[in-house]
């Protein structure tokens, strides 16, 4: 099973198979940049409905969920602090804000001072309440490809996850599922996959006692 993003897969499929449809139409789909941002504050930047609540270090508050806006240059974002606080809530500290870009072709040549700047400007015109809290560390990641460009008439393009060659399967959030390229997607993907695995048993079960016993011939 090849589990991978898009110009990953690019970089694996041998030339010879583009003459099935199915890994040639994988060549029309083009990889985006994404920059990811990742902003630490002094209070709470989505606890909405309690200002001292926001403001207090005591404990975390606001939307411990992954959100989706329209109305700013990242699709999605979390407070991480909240939705994964083994991992990233900090005593005396507040939110740990990560948005996404994508695609972040505007974002790939400015700085990371002014890309943090933007994105700053943008998180408080999002919460108005937030705006008296202070910015005490952030982070910058651009990732040059990675999820495919979205555009009309791209979707038939996205393969499934059994392929023309016998045994060999792909997984990725590129790949045919219900959802757009993204974290759930490659786990939804992954399930597919392993069905498919899973219907193909007993012949990975008989491959795999042909190889223990050099049997393997080549078709």
């Amino acid at each position: 099973m090849a589990a991978c993003d898009v110009p990953g897969i690019k970089r694996l499929l041998p030339s010879e198979w583009r003459e099935w449809d199915l890994f040639d139409n994988i060549y029309k789909l083009v990889g985006v940049p994404v920059v990811t941002v990742q902003l630490r504050y002094n209070g709470w930047v989505t606890e909405l409905r309690d200002f001292q609540k926001s403001r207090q270090l005591k404990m975390a508050a606001g939307l411990d969920n992954l959100l989706y806006t329209p109305d700013a240059d990242f699709s999605c974002f979390a407070d991480l602090a909240l939705a994964s606080p083994e991992d990233y809530y900090i005593e005396g500290q507040g939110s740990l804000l990560q948005a996404v870009l994508t695609p972040g072709d505007p974002y790939m040549p400015l700085t990371n001072e002014k890309i943090i700047n933007k994105v700053n400007k943008q998180v408080y015109e999002l919460f108005p309440s937030s705006r008296g809290l202070e910015l005490i560390w952030s982070s910058v990641v651009k990732i040059g490809q990675s999820l495919y460009r979205e555009a009309p008439g791209k979707d038939p393009f996205r393969p499934d996850q059994k392929t023309p060659v016998k045994n060999f399967f792909l997984a990725g959030s590129y790949t045919k599922q219900d959802y757009i390229d993204s974290m759930e997607g490659a786990t939804l993907s992954g399930r597919q996959a392993a069905a498919y695995i899973c219907s193909a048993g007993e012949e990975l079960a008989s491959l795999r006692k042909k190889l223990a016993t050099n049997e393997l011939t080549l078709v």
